[in-house]
């Protein structure tokens, strides 16, 4: 897939000329790839889904989430605000895909909550996606099970291009917004980046559309086509907007406002995303906190000097989010937007608080200064490619601090692996304990998204060594004995090594 304003002339089939981009047919490709994956788009490891799914994000938000519940409690004795104890919080994820940042948010949370103020505190996490097949998966995966059992899970279809109240699949209840009581927290990864967006040209202080049109080598009757972006070919074109741009008049605001103060350039506009965020804000009184992280721009010097909007293509594909405009709609509806002060160099985090702000977002924001800014996902994920060269010279008490770091993290677990066992062959017993502890944790939180995975027998080696593998082996023994691809053993979610 190539972007050219002189199209080549090999691309002689013109596909869709002049469309907005938010109405262009590659989001229908988008759309017949992942309906056509399934999950193996993320159990082959073709879409991106780590940095923005790994226990690190999920404890961030955990932290962030339990600041918002004690702003909402402090500052329910006001009659002006709806907080009620008897009833669940709803934390609705979005485009869920994979399935891991929840499991590893519900382990996070659920122990936070517990040694917080509002450990009777009901709340009902919901894993979305538009993808039926996907639910299928959850529904069956056996690491999911005990939460769904507990009350503290369940799954819905949500079409972002249709949006309607959630029908849970567990329960059968519709959730519609007069039944919720309590506000609403919104988990959106890896979300606004591959669902449609606009582009405009600033010259002049004057907003042009950015039409684009699509050339082909061939005509394309079957956008399921899985080779079709081998032969598409993209250009952009702007044109002045004559009329406003949309009939939500802050969308035109945000647009007037940045040909106002930005010299020429070209930037991404969140329509669909925003029309998203407004279907939502018709939930729990309008009361909203919405955790985002992705590829993007927060600051507004980053929208400076970009180029035509291009996919980045990983089996599908997504495009840079303007998190700005994001922001700019909150603020506009007297919301928060929270963002770390400094440049986030590989994934952007962002926190936004719609409706009433409880206590002005004192606690929330709190939980974001230290759960985001002072050591986020973003950092963290910068220093664990810094030590990535140096895992084969670290020590075992470095390993398992770094583990522990990490939020006991199984990815980098495996990555950490033959240092560790090498090290474990010639440590002292007595670092045993620590080692055990690890592994249960790493163990309790790991979501398999394949029967063919290694994790317990590399779990097991590690036990062997220590002669503790006999106390495990009625859970390895069932592991052998799985089939299928969505059927999984797991310890219980309480589990401990002895």
């Amino acid at each position: 897939m190539q972007q050219n304003s002189d199209i080549h002339e090999a691309a002689q089939h013109i596909i869709a000329g002049d469309q907005r981009l938010s109405c262009s047919m590659i989001w229908e490709i988008q759309r017949q790839y992942f309906l056509r994956s399934g999950m193996r788009a993320w159990q082959d490891d073709v879409v991106p889904h780590y940095i923005s799914s790994n226990p690190v994000m999920a404890r961030a938000y955990s932290q962030v989430v339990l600041g918002y519940l004690r702003d909402c409690f402090a500052a329910a004795t006001d009659a002006d605000f709806q907080c009620d104890r008897s009833q669940p919080f709803y934390i609705v994820e979005l485009g869920a895909g994979s399935g891991r940042l929840a499991h590893h948010f519900l382990h996070q949370f659920h122990t936070l909550l517990a040694r917080s103020p509002f450990a009777d505190l009901s709340f009902k996490y919901v894993l979305t996606d538009f993808v039926p097949q996907i639910l299928d998966f959850w529904q069956k995966h056996a690491r999911f099970k005990p939460w769904v059992e507990a009350g503290l899970l369940d799954f819905a279809l949500f079409d972002v291009m249709a949006q309607r109240p959630l029908t849970l699949t567990t329960t059968n209840q519709t959730l519609t917004p007069d039944q919720l009581t309590n506000p609403l927290i919104l988990i959106a990864n890896y979300f606004f980046d591959s669902i449609p967006q606009d582009s405009f040209v600033l010259e002049d202080s004057q907003v042009h559309a950015n039409l684009l049109s699509i050339y082909s080598t061939q005509p394309e009757p079957d956008l399921a086509d899985p080779t079709i972006w081998d032969r598409l070919e993209l250009a952009y074109e702007a044109f002045p907007l004559e009329t406003p741009y949309a009939n939500e008049p802050i969308y035109n605001q945000i647009l007037d406002s940045y040909a106002a103060q930005f010299p020429d350039t070209t930037l991404s506009f969140p329509n669909v995303g925003l029309d998203c965020l407004r279907f939502w804000q018709g939930y729990g009184s309008g009361n909203l906190l919405l955790l985002t992280s992705d590829r993007g721009h927060t600051m507004p010097e980053a929208l400076l000097d970009q180029d035509d909007p291009l996919p980045n293509l990983h089996g599908s594909f997504s495009l840079m989010v303007n998190y700005h405009a994001i922001g700019e709609y909150v603020e506009i509806n007297n919301g928060l937007a929270l963002y770390p002060p400094h440049y986030q160099d590989n994934l952007q985090v962002a926190a936004y608080l719609l409706g009433q702000i409880p206590q002005a977002g004192l606690e929330t924001g709190f939980g974001f200064e230290t759960a985001v800014i002072q050591n986020g996902p973003d950092d963290f994920f910068a220093i664990k490619t810094a030590l990535e060269p140096h895992l084969p010279t670290m020590t075992l008490p470095q390993i398992l601090s770094y583990l522990r770091l990490s939020a006991w993290d199984a990815a980098i677990f495996c990555e950490c692996y033959p240092t560790l066992l090498a090290q474990l062959k010639q440590a002292s017993p007595a670092w045993y304990p620590d080692v055990q502890a690890v592994l249960n944790r790493i163990w309790q939180q790991y979501l398999p998204l394949q029967a063919e995975d290694d994790l317990a027998a590399k779990i097991q080696v590690l036990l062997t060594e220590m002669d503790l593998a006999d106390d495990y082996n009625e859970y390895f023994d069932r592991l052998s004995t799985v089939l299928g691809s969505s059927e999984f053993v797991s310890f219980p979610i309480r589990c401990s090594l002895p």
